[in-house]
């Protein structure tokens, strides 16, 4: 049986699609409170379903898991839009370096609902990018500014910096839209003055088309 974990910066952040993926899955599944506060014991056979990459930090060990993604992309009887003609870039998140599952099950829905796909040289598990967190890895061209901002993540420092190191990340599509499947991925290209598309609301037809 499936357990949803809903993401709470996510349902902030997008609070509209967020009700509709909730009232889809809860009619499919329970529905778990925040994964931080979630005290019930797991007895075996759940699988914990995620949309989030801090999600799925706080919730590894104590139940299999697998990303909402991967649920949506097995799930044959779910249709899913048509969005044909429209072009994105696929931004990576660094914190799924070791899960290429979910980016391999963006790129199958992006392909299902008939959208065509481009990529930067740092895709997949080659992105560095974990939006307006955190550096990751440490490149050596901001070692100037960790050591101008000890201790800082991204979002804590100077609101000049960080749209200056968002619109770089920006700069490096060639499209109008940027599909993103990570909070604070999504935060960050926006930050930049980009337009960020989480790929749960195409999934969920939250995108005009």
């Amino acid at each position: 049986m499936y357990v949803y974990f809903p993401s709470c910066n996510f349902t902030k952040m997008r609070p509209g699609t967020a009700a509709k993926l909730r009232k889809l899955l809860s009619e499919r599944m329970p529905v778990a409170g925040c994964c931080r506060f979630d005290k019930n014991e797991y007895a075996g056979g759940e699988v914990g379903l995620y949309h989030c990459q801090a999600c799925r930090e706080t919730l590894d060990g104590r139940l299999p898991l697998m990303s909402v993604y991967e649920y949506f992309d097995a799930d044959g009887d779910f249709a899913l839009p048509d969005y044909s003609g429209l072009t994105v870039g696929v931004q990576d998140c660094w914190r799924d370096r070791e899960h290429p599952e979910v980016g391999r099950a963006v790129r199958s829905l992006l392909k299902k609902m008939n959208i065509s796909v481009r990529e930067p040289e740092e895709s997949g598990q080659a992105s560095v990018f974990c939006g307006n967190l955190h550096f990751e890895p440490k490149k050596p061209e901001n070692a100037a500014l960790l050591a101008q901002y000890p201790r800082k993540r991204i979002f804590e420092m100077p609101r000049e910096v960080e749209e200056a190191l968002m619109r770089e990340q920006v700069e490096k599509f060639g499209t109008e839209y940027i599909v993103t499947c990570c909070n604070r991925c999504t935060l960050g290209i926006e930050a930049g003055g980009g337009k960020a598309i989480h790929i749960l609301e195409l999934v969920m037809g939250d995108f005009p088309r």
